[in-house]
């Protein structure tokens, strides 16, 4: 990215800002939340476009994620993957089929009740899944390199503390 690129995106923020302060909103806040949002999308497309090189949907993404997270020991349910991504069952069953067809996940009957299937990633979408995780993690670093590892352990601490409060205020 750009110098130009990177100080007119610091000005934009900062008249966004300046903008909210003058409708009454507190700027300590203001730049706190505009930053993290200005971030947060800015991350996004970075990771869209990673994905659409990788030719993966971020519909495919979120079944991979998910199913990473819950453990090659325990796989999910179709229902619970479209709980997850917050779709409807079908969507979800259409997005299951082209991911199998592609060799990225595992569907097998559950041992435990006939009528249901079990989802788990196939070592194909395990390796998609690291490889996409480490090229966003150097990505992630770079966003970061002008801070020490102190501030990064400090701002981490941050802002899960105000991801706790969030969810204590049931936000």
């Amino acid at each position: 990215m750009s110098r130009a690129r990177q100080r007119s995106d610091l000005e934009e923020l900062r008249n966004q800002v300046a903008a909210y302060v003058a409708a009454g909103a507190d700027e300590s806040v203001q730049r706190v939340t505009s930053s993290v949002h200005r971030l947060s999308r800015r991350l996004n497309q970075w990771y869209d476009r990673q994905l659409a090189d990788l030719g993966v949907t971020s519909g495919e993404w979120s079944v991979l994620a998910e199913l990473a997270r819950s453990g090659h020991d325990s796989p999910l349910t179709p229902t619970q993957l479209a709980v997850a991504a917050n779709v409807a069952p079908s969507s979800m069953t259409h997005r299951l089929d082209r991911m199998a067809d592609r060799g990225l996940i595992i569907r097998q009957p559950d041992p435990n009740n006939r009528t249901r299937v079990l989802v788990e990633l196939s070592n194909v979408g395990y390796q998609l899944y690291a490889a996409a995780i480490r090229d966003a993690n150097l990505v992630e670093g770079d966003v970061l390199h002008s801070l020490s590892p102190t501030q990064i352990d400090q701002l981490a601490d941050l802002l899960e503390n105000v991801i706790s409060g969030l969810d204590d205020a049931g936000i």
